[in-house]
């Protein structure tokens, strides 16, 4: 594929995900009242700037949106499994939390203030989850896994965090929920944040195991999503 169209094609996909999803549980017919109000459009503007950016990183450094393939023996499978369930209970929030908002399910009465803190907290998830792609390039794989001629990554963001890219969607999850005033979805929020803790900790191990001490060196000065908390 051209890397012009390829780049087209990411912004469209990424744009499709994260703002289309939500616009169809809120209701395609609907689209004005969803960006008449300020987070809400405030939200908009986050996911277009975010497919911008991943528009040009599928141009300039396609393997970081891409990824690599890791080897068989090295894959944690009960990570594949726990990913894809994942990825559909993030997809499904954001279909639901506009879905519920408008229909008055689960509304948490919140200031606009704290809803624009919820747009501030998207767009830093979003931003992480760029940064990171950025950071792992052709290492960035949904999987836990090892991949062929792999290396410690500890620059960019990496430098400090060692899972930016959770912490990026546990920001998303809060910042959603905030944004839509959905109880409903803080309590989801809670459910991700295990699964991440679980995957932090195979992911973890399996660092241990193949890095050794460059590992725990590298341990010695980041965090695992917090830093100065966790």
């Amino acid at each position: 594929m051209n890397r012009y169209l390829r780049g087209v094609y990411y912004f469209a996909a990424t744009v499709a995900i994260y703002l289309g999803l939500p616009l169809l549980g809120w209701g395609i017919g609907a689209m004005p009242a969803f960006l008449a109000d300020g987070p809400r459009l405030g939200y908009a503007v986050a996911v277009i700037l975010f497919g911008l950016a991943i528009g040009w990183q599928g141009i300039a450094h396609p393997e970081a949106v891409d990824g690599g393939h890791g080897q068989e023996s090295k894959r944690v499978w009960r990570q594949t499994i726990l990913g894809f369930g994942l990825t559909l209970l993030l997809f499904a929030a954001l279909c639901f939390l506009p879905f519920a908002e408008r229909r008055g399910i689960g509304v948490l009465g919140v200031s606009a203030g704290l809803r624009w803190v919820g747009v501030v907290l998207c767009a830093t998830g979003y931003g992480l989850v760029f940064g990171s792609g950025l950071a792992l390039g052709r290492q960035y794989s949904a999987e836990v896994t090892i991949q062929k001629d792999h290396h410690l990554i500890t620059t960019g963001l990496y430098r400090y965090i060692r899972h930016p890219r959770y912490l990026g969607i546990l920001c998303l999850c809060l910042g959603a929920s905030l944004v839509y005033r959905s109880w409903i979805g803080l309590l989801l929020g809670v459910l991700v944040l295990a699964m991440l803790l679980m995957r932090v900790r195979d992911e973890e191990a399996l660092m241990q195991r193949e890095f050794g001490a460059e590992w725990e060196e590298y341990c010695k000065r980041s965090w695992r999503m917090i830093p100065g908390v966790y």
